[in-house]
């Protein structure tokens, strides 16, 4: 089934009853990256949310007369704006989940201040999308957290002492790399040796000269999936043996799947959600997703359902549906939610704050590194053993 018609056939699905005591029925758009260079994420999140609906149907805990529209940024942000706009002026949306990614976010916030539209978004994470707009909300960490994250991680955890940049130089990668730069050459006394902007037309050759010239032991790719691959598959033809450290946006599960060798013994900060997790909201999240979908659900994809969880919660307990009334819910009446991404709380600037962990990709799969160590510390500590008592 297309992205398309799967969106299409749940908008009709969710037409219910009317909501009782009140004209107006609650109305959730969903503004996600159906087509573009951010598909990938697009049908991850698409995939969470209709199970996240599907879910609350069942239960019952889907607002009474809820009715979901649904749009496409094409992952471009004018047409973003443009789809915003119809979702809360035409097709009557309350709350809106959508600006999932940085670029189109940051498009968006004039639009949502000037007509008063409360977004949720589920992946955005330019540190600065939050402190402009009031109507702007997040269950994705800022940027800030993952760039002092993966600094710490290369110089301290890895002793990686030179470091050379990737930059696809978005809104995504602004926001992450003047933190990363921050925390690995001024506070840890790390030396970024060069920077190679991805939207050069010579970035490869540029790439192999500075290999060559610096020598690094530390390459830092901050751009989104595709370009990343293409960043480790130059790494890998030119035998770079350093420590490979990108970004959560490599988290994509088709991904993962269609280039296990190349990223294999890659690392990246992922903001708060463990797949293997014992806990019971994330177990039973993630074999609900494995179910239906066939393939293990990705960062995005757990970010988009606990958005879509808060904001149906939100329009559930809403006094009003209007957006001061909806900004107070989402501030004050949402605390201590139990996320699949961790406990999820608003501060006065609509941001959570979950410390990113490390992990690292192993046979197409993502370990939490410090549990990955430990088991492989352990499976050497056994074989000293069993080699010792002959």
């Amino acid at each position: 089934m297309s992205m398309v018609k799967k969106l299409g056939t749940v908008a009709l699905g969710f037409l219910v009853l009317g909501l009782s005591g009140c004209g107006q029925k609650p109305v959730l758009g969903v503004l996600l990256p159906v087509t573009g260079r951010a598909a990938t994420y697009g049908e991850s999140m698409s995939n969470a949310i209709h199970l996240a609906l599907d879910e609350a149907q069942k239960d019952g805990s889907a607002p009474h007369g809820l009715k979901v529209v649904w749009g496409d940024s094409a992952s471009n942000p004018k047409t973003g704006v443009t789809e915003l706009l119809k979702l809360a002026k035409d097709d009557g949306a309350n709350l809106v989940i959508g600006g999932c990614t940085s670029d189109v976010a940051k498009a968006m916030l004039p639009v949502i201040n000037r007509e008063k539209i409360v977004v949720l978004s589920p992946s955005a994470s330019a540190p600065e999308l939050t402190k402009k707009s009031q109507y702007f909300f997040r269950v994705f960490p800022s940027d800030e957290l993952e760039g002092i994250r993966a600094g710490t991680f290369l110089y301290q955890d890895q002793s990686r002492q030179k470091v050379l940049i990737f930059s696809s130089g978005s809104v995504h990668a602004r926001g992450i790399e003047p933190e990363f730069r921050l925390q690995y050459e001024q506070n840890l006394g790390g030396k970024i040796v060069g920077r190679v902007l991805l939207t050069d037309a010579n970035w490869q050759h540029e790439a192999e000269d500075l290999l060559t010239a610096t020598q690094p032991d530390g390459a830092y790719v901050v751009a989104y999936a595709n370009e990343t691959v293409q960043v480790i598959k130059l790494l890998r033809k030119n035998r770079f043996e350093g420590t490979i450290c990108a970004t959560s946006a490599l988290y994509d599960r088709a991904i993962l799947d269609a280039n296990k060798q190349v990223l294999d013994g890659v690392f990246f900060p992922l903001p708060s959600f463990d797949p293997q997790s014992s806990k019971p909201v994330v177990k039973k999240f993630v074999t609900a997703y494995q179910a239906r979908f066939g393939t293990d659900p990705d960062i995005f994809a757990a970010h988009a359902y606990d958005a879509t969880r808060v904001g149906l919660l939100a329009l559930r307990k809403a006094k009003y549906l209007a957006a001061t009334s909806l900004i107070q819910t989402l501030h004050f009446d949402i605390t201590n939610f139990p996320g699949v991404t961790g406990v999820i709380r608003f501060d006065d600037y609509g941001d959570v704050h979950h410390i990113p962990v490390m992990y690292i990709i192993k046979n197409g799969k993502v370990l939490n590194f410090d549990t990955y160590r430990k088991q492989l510390l352990q499976q050497i500590r056994n074989k000293i053993l069993s080699l010792s008592k002959g």
